[in-house]
């Protein structure tokens, strides 16, 4: 399962994603609205989703990810989550 430079460059630029890079080694960070945004709720956990890439022949290989609660790990997203979520974004 890959993800285009594009569609990376794409959710970089819509504020909610940033990444952190190591050689070709890449994470994906996504920022959700918090629970105080979606619902109006006051809440002090921050959760973030977090996939792991590769850079691979002009594309990231999707290897993983998580979802973290306040910086701890909460689960692990699953290959098949991942790759309906990839497949949305690649539209």
């Amino acid at each position: 399962m890959k993800l285009s430079f594009e569609t990376l460059d794409k959710l970089k630029a819509s504020g909610r994603y940033k990444t952190e890079e190591r050689g070709d080694d890449v994470t994906l960070i996504y920022y959700p609205p918090s629970i105080e945004e979606a619902s109006g709720v006051s809440a002090e956990v921050v959760r973030t989703m977090e996939v792991s890439l590769k850079k691979v022949n002009g594309e990231y290989q999707v290897l993983g990810g998580k979802i973290k609660e306040n910086g701890q790990e909460v689960r692990e997203i699953s290959l098949e989550e991942l790759e309906l979520w990839i497949q949305f974004l690649e539209g």
